[in-house]
């Protein structure tokens, strides 16, 4: 079975670090990149990749404008409205794009629905469209139970 950065390195014909700071890094000025790799030497996409959280903002505050940086399209706008819909649904408060996590956060009687970025630890890039914000989370709760909860509730209160 193949993971997302060997498919991606097969599509592409190079390295995913080198394609990412080609095509997306380097865009966004993000140069700050810890990858992390399987035993193989292929880039893991689906979790562990270590950047600074202004860099994260960045990312989010990318999807947040339709593929949008500085006025350029770096990522297909069709893309972006693809990955953030609905494809599969984890319980009854979310939902799964493609490499998204969609969930509607509940303060007092108002709902705001977000796009999110979760990572080890409570770590979270949180993308609310409809109030044109992004909140950027980053913690070392690495060890903790509950992690994800209290980054929820750091945005909820």
């Amino acid at each position: 079975m193949s993971t997302l950065g060997a498919v991606l390195e097969r599509a592409t014909k190079m390295p995913v670090p080198e394609f990412a700071a080609r095509n997306l890094f380097g865009a966004l000025g993000i140069e700050k990149v810890e990858w992390q790799f399987a035993p193989l030497g292929t880039a893991q996409t689906g979790g562990g990749l270590a950047l600074r959280s202004r860099d994260l903002l960045k990312l989010g505050q990318l999807y947040l404008h339709g593929g949008v940086w500085e006025g350029k399209q770096v990522v297909d706008a069709e893309w972006v409205k693809t990955s953030v819909r609905p494809h599969a649904r984890v319980d009854e408060e979310t939902e799964y794009g493609y490499l998204w996590w969609l969930k509607t956060f509940k303060v007092g009687t108002r709902n705001f629905p977000a796009w999110l970025m979760q990572g080890n630890g409570g770590n979270k890039v949180a993308v609310f469209p409809e109030q044109d914000m992004v909140v950027v989370i980053t913690t070392t709760n690495f060890s903790v139970r509950g992690s994800h909860q209290l980054s929820d509730k750091i945005l909820t209160d």
